[in-house]
């Protein structure tokens, strides 16, 4: 895997991660629905540079509801 693309991955875990922490936080349930939901206002708020992460989180977590 080339560095570029492990920087990536790890960019997209920590949002998710984030996205995890707030939802337990506020104990709310930790369903993909939720999870995803939480993602796109994160996105929204974040600016420009990071947008980016949020949007391939969000399309992982697609991919993966996808293949199961």
């Amino acid at each position: 895997m080339s560095d570029e693309k492990a920087e990536n991955m790890d960019d997209i875990h920590a949002v998710i991660g984030h996205a995890v922490s707030c939802l337990l936080k506020s104990d709310q349930p930790l369903q993909l629905d939720h999870i995803t939901a939480l993602l796109k206002q994160q996105e929204e708020a974040a600016p420009v540079q990071l947008k980016q992460d949020y949007v391939n989180a969000m399309s992982k977590i697609a991919e993966k509801c996808l293949a199961s």
